[in-house]
């Protein structure tokens, strides 16, 4: 099949992109573009988020990609992202593998790997923790960052959140995978990724000695992404006050915790409070997400707004073009993108984990 024009390919993204814009939003998007030039001699991002599996085995609250069960037919190829790895891999610093979904379900996950070894980059995995352990503790052994999401310290409040995870098959996943790393002396490669929403609001002072107990050295806090962070309001004072009491269980055994230096605009006045996306954002111009179908978008938050498509253009036209500019001269401005608003992303705790 021949590809479309490129006024054709333009035309589709500008409808996708701003058509989900207010009015007033979308005025000002759309006139704005026509000035938005390409960027011929920006760098390459310095990490790219790839989106493996959008479908996932466990069906949580929060996200429900997984409430009509697996389907392996959204999954990136393998041929797709060997090219991939062929056109950035030899650009890029660092390779996360995220997205929504769960990229171990993917039965040749093992190969994905492969590629991933033959180029010096840094990996880090997101997952759920029902992959094997043999993958793991492999990506341990071959210096992968692994983040578990682990969003309770409660069984029932876990298995609840993680449905239909069993707490006892996944707490013995990751401890295998903790002492696997501790006898490589490889612990700091581990985290516990905690997303905080209104049901789990008072676990994370137990999560601390969780990870403790594990031996995981590293704990970092998300804020769940809904249409309004207004939840927080009523809760904030309760919400400082286990922020704190999780600083000095952090601080009594040792665990690092990362926690976003806001709340529903009020800042969080701890030492372990990390600067936010939200407070100065730097991610378009150092990082991007490549989705299971060749979507490019935007950084690891997952804002639906697309610079273009891999199917359709080279990564450096999408990378460096007029969409991609266009974003990146609204983001830090009264008229960012409305999904960017009072955003929790921390990043560069990879970098912080030190």
């Amino acid at each position: 099949m021949s590809q479309p024009p490129p006024e054709a390919h333009a035309l589709v993204l500008a409808q996708r992109n701003f058509d989900a814009l207010s009015e007033e939003e979308r005025l000002h998007w759309s006139g704005q573009f026509p000035k938005a030039k390409p960027a011929p001699t920006l760098p390459y991002p310095e990490r790219v988020i790839i989106e493996l599996a959008n479908t996932c085995n466990l069906d949580c609250p929060m996200c429900r990609i997984g409430a009509n069960g697996v389907n392996l037919t959204r999954v990136m190829p393998l041929e797709a992202f060997r090219e991939l790895a062929t056109q950035l891999f030899p650009h890029v610093r660092q390779v996360r593998l995220n997205g929504l979904g769960e990229s171990t379900l993917i039965p040749e996950f093992g190969a994905y790997l492969d590629v991933l070894a033959r180029h010096p980059v840094q990996v880090e995995l997101i997952t759920n923790a029902t992959g094997s352990v043999p993958i793991y503790t492999r990506m341990v052994d071959e210096g992968a960052t692994l983040l578990f999401s682990w969003d309770a310290a409660q069984p029932t409040l876990f298995e609840r959140l993680r449905r239909p995870a069993h707490w006892d098959v996944l707490s013995r996943t990751v401890q295998a995978v903790a002492e696997h790393a501790g006898r490589a002396r490889r612990e700091r490669q581990l985290f516990l990724l905690f997303t905080l929403q209104g049901a789990n609001r008072a676990e994370l002072p137990e999560l601390v000695e969780q990870a403790a107990r594990w031996g995981i050295p590293h704990l970092l806090v998300n804020v769940v992404k809904q249409r309004s962070d207004a939840w927080i309001q009523p809760c904030l004072k309760e919400l400082l006050a286990v922020f704190a009491e999780a600083e000095s269980r952090a601080r009594r055994t040792g665990v690092r915790l990362f926690l976003p230096d806001t709340l529903a605009g009020h800042r969080v006045p701890l030492g372990s409070a990390s600067p936010t996306a939200g407070s100065g954002c730097d991610r378009p111009w150092k990082e991007v997400v490549i989705r299971w179908d060749l979507d490019v978008q935007v950084c690891n938050m997952f804002n639906p707004y697309t610079y273009g498509n891999l199917a359709l253009r080279p990564f450096e036209r999408i990378w460096r073009g007029a969409f991609a500019q266009l974003f990146r001269e609204n983001i830090n401005s009264a008229h960012c993108h409305p999904y960017c608003r009072g955003c929790y992303y921390l990043k560069d705790v990879h970098v912080r984990r030190e």
